[in-house]
């Protein structure tokens, strides 16, 4: 029996290598092997573009300007662009030698600490969306306490400052790393903690930043989500079997009394109490409604992070595991390198989900491009926000 449940086990082992084989060796991987050093600027580029182009919707479309989440998306197209610009100057410097970051230790120092501080932020503005959320579906009362621009505002700024408090000490440990001769921008060889090299901990750092960056806010979005995914299962079961049904009676003088009759529909729209009685009712306050748009956005914004938990966790799991095992199997070499390449996906593509997923960004986004153009291409000096007879009426 032992023999042949080792036989099935070295048959099941043969059987996935073989998958592996087929895979790596496939015309699509090849290509994408090949054309690497091609492909990473293109991402950069399209990546740049579709966050600007979500920045641009948010800040120039008034419905889309006073969503408290959106303060979030804002920062996180925001720190997305700088990650991809950090990836850009990394990749023009490593092809063309251009002593700005891989020979450079000031510009090691400052191109390091901004990808870290931009990644952070990104990941932690992400979880504060899905957590932002779950308010508005869980506890929409809560909304005028939380789901406030003053209280995104804030907490954003408590995020961008615990990023670079956490990462200042890239200042002091990062640098030019010596190895075979030659330097690259990596832990420093003169800095020392206790008196051991910094690159001795470096399992240490890969192992925190995973940790801060990865572990603990894909545990909160899974978790927020997951909740979040259920209610709004629940309200659109609710939402879609209730009918709203308005009488009008007419009173002794003619006139029309509006009577609403509360249905299903109405039901769930009500949030403070389960008791559907008219002074209840009345009681009700305008913060404690959920509107068909918060489900709307709610679906938009649950596809965006979940995507980015399936993205961002494959390419720490396997920093981790080439730290502890270090395979050197061409396997393992043909998933590090897919996973770096899905991860620099997300910045990517991120912001194009979230565009062509909501139906206010979707609506908005050619009487936008279209105003813009006519502003910037079409129109006259005068003509474009500049009164020409108001300087004259003083004179």
């Amino acid at each position: 029996m032992n023999s042949t449940a080792m036989e099935l086990e070295v048959d099941d082992e043969n059987s996935i290598y073989a998958i592996f084989k087929l895979i790596e060796q496939s015309s699509v991987i090849t290509w994408l092997r090949q054309n690497f050093p091609y492909l990473l600027p293109l991402l950069c580029i399209v990546g740049i573009v579709g966050n600007s182009m979500a920045l641009l919707l948010i800040r120039t479309n008034f419905w889309l300007r006073r969503l408290t989440s959106n303060v979030y998306l804002c920062t996180l197209s925001i720190s997305s662009c700088v990650f991809l610009f950090t990836l850009i100057v990394s990749w023009v410097d490593s092809m063309y030698r251009l002593h700005i970051y891989m020979d450079s230790e000031i510009g090691c120092k400052l191109f390091t600490f901004l990808a870290h501080l931009s990644d952070f932020i990104c990941v932690w503005m992400i979880s504060w969306i899905s957590c932002d959320r779950m308010v508005v579906l869980y506890r929409p009362a809560f909304r005028k306490w939380v789901c406030t621009k003053r209280f995104a505002r804030n907490w954003m700024i408590c995020t961008l400052l615990t990023s670079i408090l956490f990462y200042s000490w890239v200042f002091m440990f990062a640098g030019l790393e010596e190895y075979k001769d030659d330097q690259f921008c990596g832990l420093s060889s003169k800095a020392q903690v206790f008196g051991y090299p910094v690159a001795d901990h470096y399992f240490l750092f890969t192992l925190l930043d995973t940790a801060i960056c990865t572990l603990l806010p894909a545990i909160l979005i899974m978790f927020v989500n997951s909740l979040s995914i259920y209610r709004y299962r629940q309200c659109m079961r609710i939402y879609s079997s209730g009918v709203l049904r308005v009488r009008f009676d007419r009173s002794s003088n003619g006139n029309p009394i509006p009577y609403e009759e509360t249905t299903a529909k109405k039901l769930l729209l009500s949030q403070t109490h389960t008791n559907t009685h008219t002074s209840t009712q009345s009681n009700r306050s305008a913060c404690g409604k959920l509107r068909s748009s918060d489900l709307q956005l709610s679906r938009t914004l649950l596809i965006v992070t979940s995507t980015f938990v399936l993205l961002n966790v494959p390419s720490y799991m396997v920093r981790i595991i080439q730290y502890i095992f270090e395979p050197q199997t061409q396997i393992f070499h043909f998933l590090h390198y897919f996973s770096y390449l899905i991860y620099y996906l997300h910045h990517a593509v991120l912001f194009y989900m979230y565009i062509f997923w909501s139906p206010q960004m979707k609506k908005q986004l050619k009487p936008t491009a279209i105003r813009l153009l006519e502003c910037y291409c079409f129109k006259t000096v005068p003509e474009f926000g500049h009164r020409s007879t108001s300087l004259q009426a003083f004179n």
